[in-house]
């Protein structure tokens, strides 16, 4: 079952997530005008104003759901299809759409393929990076040793303090790596202890 409307109260600001009106313009500034849904004809008519409108592809969709809503919401269920059709067509014309910009971004250039062997002449190889990817490595296996960590658990071993070389099990805690790379890596950033 649907959730009720909740009409849009007076005072109450445009876009307020406090309401669910399908009948209030939020952003008169874009608005196709002269939409109908009472019947399958007004339906078509509506499609091919939505269509002949000088908006982005992500307006007519937006604009055509409305109208699918709206009809749906009064119980006219054929002119709900009318819009669902149309957007269909439009999800199509998107995939299509990014189907190509892939292509011509392979095609192009754009897209390289990595280089590895020149990520670790300049930046992996040098004697600081080779002790810290050692000492975390070292970490991983001390957690896994101690059964926290597993082999493909998809979890980050954080260091509380920020240092990746203090390996002390008090220091060392498992994380999603969404909470542990949260932070910008600075030297400083998000370390409790900023000598570390």
């Amino acid at each position: 079952m649907a959730n009720p409307r909740v009409p849009r109260k007076k005072g109450q600001p445009a876009k307020s997530k406090k309401h669910s009106d399908l009948y209030t313009d939020e952003d008169p500034k874009g608005t196709i005008t002269g939409l109908k849904f009472a019947t399958v004809k007004d339906a078509e008519a509506s499609v091919r104003k939505i269509k002949a409108s000088d908006r982005t592809d992500a307006h007519k969709t937006q604009a055509a759901i409305a109208m699918e809503q709206r009809a749906k919401a009064a119980g006219k269920i054929a002119a709900a299809a009318v819009f669902r059709k149309f957007i269909e067509s439009q999800k199509k014309k998107t995939v299509a759409k990014n189907k190509k910009k892939s292509k011509k971004m392979a095609v192009g250039g754009v897209a390289k393929k990595r280089n590895y062997r020149k990520e670790y002449d300049n930046y992996q190889g040098k004697p600081e990076q080779i002790k810290r990817r050692t000492a975390r490595n070292a970490a991983r296996g001390s957690l896994m040793k101690a059964g926290v960590a597993k082999r493909g658990d998809g979890k980050d071993v954080a260091h509380k303090n920020g240092n990746p070389r203090d390996n002390r099990r008090g220091n060392l805690a498992l994380q999603r790596p969404s909470q542990n790379r949260s932070f910008a890596r600075t030297k400083t950033a998000g370390k409790r202890n900023k000598r570390a």
